[in-house]
């Protein structure tokens, strides 16, 4: 797997998303918290679901969630999508195609090692809405359907095997023939608040992030707190202002309770 020296700041990412992928149309990015969480979608973080299981929750979508879906007849691929993006666990694992928005949900979290993975999916093969998602045998893009609330928003879907009768996923940086596909980029921790300001003067903030009334609130209440760190990350405010570097950060994973996967799903 390929990968850069520390990002210092929003010039540098420029810098290194233009090196990697230039304007390949099929690149995705994805914001990490940490490096140490692999990519694995949410189905196979903790207790890993059988393919089994997951077709049964998703037949409960299927029976009592037919008032919010938006097609007659939905297929198992626009099922597990429209589910995915209301919170059910999936296989389903969240992209973009904005690499700053991927920059800003790395480091708008508590996570002490942040970093932006730049996927080239030119060799991965993409599901279609008619087949099954659970018969798949390696990663898949998924399609993308209809008017989606984020446009900038793209999916992979996961591969589950059974090894000795359990549910098996292989985390995307490990699964065969990916390594060359995957890009790093790590953000260096100490200056986590400085690039969410930079991205904020860019136009990459709470508003634009969630495209809703609940973004725009959170960029209000960001807007007129009279707390001079305002604009730091939302898990990293009640350090104040003397708690700065390194050592800040790991005090923060020691005190709260970290948050495995704050940025897309």
């Amino acid at each position: 797997m390929n990968q850069f020296n520390y990002i210092d700041s929003l010039s540098a990412f420029t810098a290194a998303i233009e090196e990697t992928s230039g304007s390949n149309e099929t690149t995705l990015f994805r914001g990490q918290p940490n490096i140490r969480c692999k990519l694995l979608p949410q189905v196979a973080r903790g207790h890993t679901k059988t393919a089994e299981t997951e077709a049964k929750m998703l037949a409960h979508i299927a029976k009592y969630g037919c008032d919010y879906i938006d097609v007659d007849n939905p297929s198992t691929c626009h099922l597990l999508m429209k589910a995915h993006n209301a919170g059910l666990e999936t296989r389903l694992l969240d992209w973009t195609i904005n690499p700053y928005e991927a920059l800003w949900y790395a480091c708008h979290s508590s996570g002490s090692q942040p970093l932006v993975y730049v996927l080239n999916t030119e060799d991965i093969p993409q599901l279609d809405m008619d087949d099954d998602p659970f018969a798949i045998t390696q990663t898949h893009i998924m399609p993308v359907y209809g008017k989606a609330a984020d446009k900038n928003k793209r999916l992979t879907v996961h591969a589950s095997t059974l090894v000795q009768g359990r549910p098996q996923f292989t985390a995307l940086e490990e699964e065969e023939g990916m390594a060359v596909a995957l890009t790093k980029l790590p953000i260096m921790p100490d200056l986590k608040v400085k690039i969410i300001q930079e991205l904020n003067e860019f136009g990459i903030n709470e508003h634009s992030i969630y495209n809703n009334l609940f973004g725009l609130c959170r960029h209000v209440n960001l807007m007129y707190d009279n707390n001079p760190f305002g604009w730091m990350p939302m898990d990293n405010r009640s350090a104040g202002a003397e708690m700065q570097g390194e050592a800040a950060e790991n005090l923060q994973q020691f005190e709260q309770k970290y948050v495995s996967d704050f940025d897309f799903d």
